[in-house]
């Protein structure tokens, strides 16, 4: 049984069957996602020998099993499938079914909480939804994005949107902590949204945002960023950053831009500070890494310090070879260490067009 990831089974969930069933756009598809990240006919499923096989139609964005992209290959339960902007996960039927028909659970009464607890538990709650450790497909690119906040409610975030054919990616981090770091974030969303539906150039981008902060007058309103926009036709990355070091450029096993420049100072700090862009021609294989400041402050057992941009290049590098979930989570490692300010580290593969 295929279903959603995040999604119930009860909500949304397909049968496999010896009988192929074709996943695509088309209204003819038996498994039918709506959406311009699928094909008409993107791949197909189908049971033979009591194993279950996927098969790419030739789509345009790719099929991909466990972060691979594949042509067929063979499933087993678990395994998370990922076809344009949606995250199929691999379940067995009678396991999936099991749950959906458990008791109701007990009624659990709602905790009276303080009004300064109750504000921090719904900031949190949003935020971690905003904000997960997850993989996207966009067209022409798979992006796996790593969170770790330093405690129960963090400020970094990561959000990517469509704009005529263009795909925009912004990485937020706030000079702040708590629930004031979160309302931020979600003043950060608000605002790109606003704007990038005006342009989609990343540094103009950030000089707005950046004159709108500066004159909210809220106190300590300062955010370091970074906005780039994808081309996927043309395999182009444009971006601009605000007091964060610029996305890392991997290509042939080699970090290419380390030291690059910022571009200008933390949003919300002058109102006439200007951006500067940097446009990188890219090709398949090649591998663009944003990250915030947080990345700097893991601590390990030994007291070791984290990730400055050098050392991050450095373990990229050394991992170069790994697929690149396996290369974010070996760089990372942060098995047993203390994280002092929110990690956020988004990964980027172009993929064949």
């Amino acid at each position: 049984m295929l279903t959603l990831a995040d999604i119930s089974g009860e909500t949304w969930s397909e049968d496999i069957l010896a009988s192929e069933k074709i996943l695509g756009r088309a209204e003819s598809a038996q498994i039918r996602l709506d959406h311009t990240s699928i094909s008409r006919h993107h791949c197909r499923f189908w049971m033979e020998n009591d194993t279950c096989y996927v098969s790419d139609c030739g789509s345009t964005n790719g099929t991909y099993v466990n972060g691979l992209r594949i042509s067929k290959e063979k499933l087993k339960p678990g395994d998370t499938i990922v076809v344009g902007r949606f995250e199929l996960v691999l379940a067995e039927k009678d396991r999936v079914l099991a749950t959906l028909d458990l008791p109701d659970p007990p009624t659990v009464p709602n905790l009276v909480l303080d009004p300064r607890t109750e504000e921090r538990h719904l900031a949190t709650m949003i935020h971690q939804r905003l904000t997960p450790s997850q993989r996207i497909s966009l067209p022409g690119m798979l992006v796996d994005v790593t969170y770790q906040p330093s405690g129960k409610l963090g400020g970094d975030c990561f959000e990517n949107c469509e704009l005529n054919g263009r795909w925009i990616m912004s990485l937020f981090d706030p000079m702040s902590h708590g629930v004031k770091a979160a309302m931020y974030s979600m003043l950060l969303r608000a605002e790109l949204q606003r704007w990038i539906s005006l342009t989609a150039e990343p540094a103009r981008c950030l000089q707005w945002i950046n004159s709108e902060l500066a004159t909210m007058g809220i106190n300590d309103l300062y955010v370091s960023a970074t906005v780039a926009t994808w081309f996927p036709r043309t395999q182009t990355l444009v971006y601009a950053a605000a007091g964060e070091h610029p996305p890392l450029i991997f290509h042939d096993g080699v970090v290419r831009n380390l030291g690059e420049t910022a571009g200008g100072m933390p949003l919300g700090v002058s109102a006439g500070e200007h951006y500067t862009e940097h446009l990188v021609q890219l090709k398949t294989g090649d591998r663009v890494f944003l990250f915030t400041d947080g990345v700097g402050d893991v601590v390990g057992s030994d007291k070791s310090t984290g990730l400055t941009a050098p050392v991050l290049a450095a373990r990229l590098e050394q991992f170069g070879e790994d697929s690149l979930a396996d290369q974010i989570r070996k760089t990372l490692d942060l098995a047993g260490k203390t994280v002092i300010d929110d990690v956020l580290l988004v990964g980027c593969e172009v993929t064949p067009s």
